[in-house]
């Protein structure tokens, strides 16, 4: 028992370990945007991904019919990002993601382009990754698979517990970093008007024609809002 969910645990970590890659590089690369860390935490993880495909994995089994892994995985996983997302306006009183712009959404948390493509990876993670990964996995050793789950756990807890302390009062603490940055705009742009802009641009713009200065200003408490701003831009509007 220990072996197999140890073996549950390290599928998790493979999973988050895609889906921080997906976000981050080959999205960007897609759609023409700028590579950078997506994610809530700063490790190369995205657990919602971990979560989702090892919900479907253990609900569906590999010989149901294609349409039903398709259609009850999508539901499922939208369900998890729905919930997701609704915890974490919750809790930091920001909208960490909006698909209000998408068609057929549900209140901008999830919508018809995400159910499609959840419904997919659906397909193919029980169909033929995880049964491959699984048994690729049992392979080895139980101590080995031990180790290695309670290693990346124990990761895992250590950057939540870094990442959930800095963004402690994070509404008050943003808003404090959004003005900081729109005021360091006003004096480096002439006619620079706050409010005007996309909060990212204005980073972006800032970090390329004033690289040292911008260094100096974003250092400390403001790298982690930097990076956060960078993966979910929709933080920097108010909740509705």
């Amino acid at each position: 028992m220990e072996k197999y969910i140890s073996a549950l645990l390290i599928s998790f970590y493979v999973y988050g370990f895609a889906g921080w890659v997906w976000e981050s590089f080959i999205c960007p690369v897609i759609t023409g945007g700028k590579i950078k860390n997506s994610g809530f935490l700063n490790g190369p993880i995205v657990p919602i991904y971990g979560v989702g495909a090892l919900s479907v994995s253990l609900l569906f089994s590999v010989h149901e019919t294609y349409l039903s892994i398709f259609i009850g995985g999508a539901f499922v996983a939208c369900v998890i990002e729905y919930f997701t997302s609704w915890a974490m306006e919750k809790l930091y009183h920001r909208r960490w993601w909006d698909y209000s712009d998408k068609a057929f959404n549900v209140n901008g948390r999830v919508c018809l382009e995400g159910f499609l493509v959840f419904g997919l990876f659906s397909v193919v993670a029980v169909k033929f990754i995880q049964p491959a990964l699984m048994e690729r996995i049992l392979n080895h050793g139980m101590l080995m698979l031990v180790v290695v789950a309670t290693s990346l756990t124990t990761l895992l807890v250590l950057d939540m517990i870094v990442t959930i302390i800095a963004l402690a009062h994070l509404e008050e603490r943003l808003d404090g970093f959004i003005k900081d940055v729109e005021m360091y705009a006003e004096k480096a742009f002439d006619g620079f008007e706050s409010g005007r802009k996309n909060f990212y641009d204005v980073l972006e713009t800032l970090k390329m024609n004033d690289k040292p200065a911008y260094k100096n200003f974003i250092k400390g408490k403001n790298l982690m809002y930097h990076r956060i701003i960078k993966a979910f831009p929709d933080l920097t509007n108010k909740k509705k």
